[in-house]
């Protein structure tokens, strides 16, 4: 396993989604075919840092693994509409 993170930010500044609501999302999509093991969400003044322990042959395949996973969440959720990985 080897840890991978993401930071995520609002870009108008507004940081009100919940950090236990990101958490459920993420671990709802992180089926068994994303190889994401663990996962915690730590909140700070302007995101959230998305940390995961991801099964992955190196690091580049698993940043590229928790990074599409937290695209994908940013996409399909309208209220994520003006949130970027950073």
């Amino acid at each position: 396993m080897i840890a991978a993170l993401a930071r995520i930010a609002p870009l108008d500044g507004n940081c009100e989604h919940s950090e236990v609501e990101l958490r459920g999302q993420l671990r709802a999509r992180a089926g068994k075919d994303r190889r994401i093991n663990h996962l915690q969400i730590r909140a700070g003044p302007a995101g959230f840092d998305i940390i995961a322990f991801v099964t992955a042959d190196n690091s580049l395949a698993a940043h590229s693994i928790l990074h599409g996973l937290v695209q994908e969440l940013i996409v399909d959720d309208p209220r994520l509409r003006l949130w970027r990985v950073i």
